[in-house]
C-alpha cells in the first residue's frame, strides 16, 4: 500500500505478519492470554489486510481449510495423516499465490503467517482447530474493515 506523505512524496507502508512467539500462544497453548492474543492478532492483521488482499484469495485458501476440517474425526487428539498431508500441502499453496502475485505485499504476509502457524501443528487436532479459528478471525476481520471482494 502507498500512503502520501509530506512534500507530495509516497511512503509505502508495512503489513507486519503475526509475530512468530505470538502465534505459538495462539496456536500451542490453551490459556485466557492465547484466546486474547488470538482476537487482538487477527483484529490487527485482519485490517492491516483489508487494504491489499481480496476476500478471494483469503476464502480461496480459508475452503480449502474448512474442507481438511471435515475430514477430522469428532473428539480426535491426533490428526489422521492424510490431513496432516493436506495442511502441509497449504504451504506450497500459498507459496505458489505469493509467486503469481509478487508485488502483492499482503499476500506475502499473509502466506508468511499461515505458513508459520502450519509449522506448529504437527499431528495435534486442538492445535488444528486453533489454527481454524485463528484464520476465522483474520477473514472475520479482514470483511469488518472493509477488505477487497475482487
Amino acid at each position: 500500500m502507498v500512503k502520501p506523505q509530506h512534500g507530495g512524496q509516497q511512503q509505502r507502508t508495512t503489513i507486519v505478519p503475526i509475530e512468530r512467539s505470538k502465534l505459538q500462544t495462539i496456536i500451542t497453548q490453551d490459556t485466557p492470554e492465547a484466546i486474547r492474543a488470538l482476537v487482538e492478532e487477527a483484529d490487527r492483521f485482519g485490517e492491516a489486510l483489508s487494504r491489499g488482499l481480496t476476500t478471494s484469495q483469503i476464502r480461496n485458501i480459508f475452503g480449502e481449510v474448512r474442507s481438511i476440517e471435515q475430514e477430522v474425526p469428532v473428539g480426535a487428539e491426533k490428526l489422521p495423516i492424510t490431513v496432516q498431508r493436506r495442511l502441509l500441502m497449504l504451504k506450497p499453496k500459498l507459496a505458489y499465490q505469493v509467486g503469481r502475485f509478487s508485488n502483492n505485499e499482503a499476500l506475502r504476509a499473509f502466506a508468511y503467517t499461515l505458513t508459520e502457524a502450519i509449522g506448529l501443528i504437527g499431528d495435534d487436532a486442538r492445535r488444528f482447530h486453533a489454527f481454524v479459528d485463528l484464520f476465522e478471525a483474520i477473514l472475520a476481520y479482514h470483511r469488518c474493515y472493509g477488505g477487497k471482494t475482487n
